[in-house]
């Protein structure tokens, strides 16, 4: 990262997923082309070119979640060590917030989130936060999330030295989708009360998820135990996930400088 003020450019609040995968961000846009697919190349035009040396050293995309994950790094990479230094600089001065570092096991020319147009970055997400309204306590963990990111960036580029160590990866396994009628596909149970609220406890083959509105308590049939999260997050009834599973493992990072 060659300055501060480089890695301030790349910090951007875009709530749009629209396509950022590079098959979409060369394609021909008009006048009738949707408004995602436009935002997408003119921010790819702004930060990156996405995938090219001339991409923003440091993209942070700001989100929040209705689900109760605290605040999270979610990125395409379990090696990148900025990031990891970054999550784990968090994780040691965040005492009120659990931080989690979260790996979606992606090629990165497939990824469509901002944040995968910079030569680092990655979504911090928070909650739970309802969509459309603001939490005092949320915005200021964010608040203090972004600032102590910001933190570590400019004494990185005083060339501080910072000391290796380890840090969770959550890497996305699988989603799960709410019970459905097989004709209507209409959604016939909610996520179980022992679940609800329950991001990153583990969760064991037989253990309660969903409660069918009949009153049938359907369990995890999985064969390992996995952790949760996004656990009934609003904005996903539409695509179809109640929850994601991922599995867990520690991470070495090397020293810095």
């Amino acid at each position: 990262m060659t300055s501060a003020a480089a890695c301030v450019t790349g910090l951007v609040f875009d709530r749009s997923e629209s396509g950022v995968r590079l098959t979409k961000l060369d394609a021909p846009v008009s006048e009738t082309s949707p408004y995602e697919m436009v935002r997408s190349q003119e921010l790819n035009a702004l930060l990156g070119p996405k995938a090219s040396m001339q991409a923003v050293d440091l993209l942070c995309d700001l989100h929040n979640t209705t689900a109760n994950t605290g605040l999270c790094l979610i990125t395409y990479s379990d090696r990148d060590w900025i990031c990891l230094h970054i999550c784990k600089h968090l994780q040691a001065q965040m005492a009120s917030t659990p931080v989690r570092y979260v790996h979606f096991d992606i090629p990165l020319n497939e990824a469509y989130s901002l944040d995968s147009v910079g030569k680092h970055g990655f979504a911090m997400e928070i909650g739970p936060q309802p969509h459309g309204v603001v939490r005092s306590v949320i915005f200021s963990a964010m608040q203090e999330g972004v600032q102590l990111m910001m933190d570590w960036i400019c004494q990185f580029n005083s060339g501080t030295l910072f000391e290796g160590g380890w840090v969770d990866v959550y890497t996305m396994v699988k989603n799960i989708d709410y019970p459905r009628d097989s004709e209507t596909h209409v959604i016939t149970a909610a996520v179980h009360p022992d679940l609800q609220d329950r991001d990153f406890c583990l969760l064991h083959p037989g253990d309660p998820m969903f409660l069918c509105f009949s009153g049938e308590t359907l369990r995890y049939r999985g064969k390992e135990a996995l952790y949760p999260f996004f656990i009934n997050e609003g904005a996903y009834y539409e695509k179809g996930v109640a929850l994601s599973l991922a599995r867990k493992r520690r991470v070495q990072i090397p020293s810095v400088l």
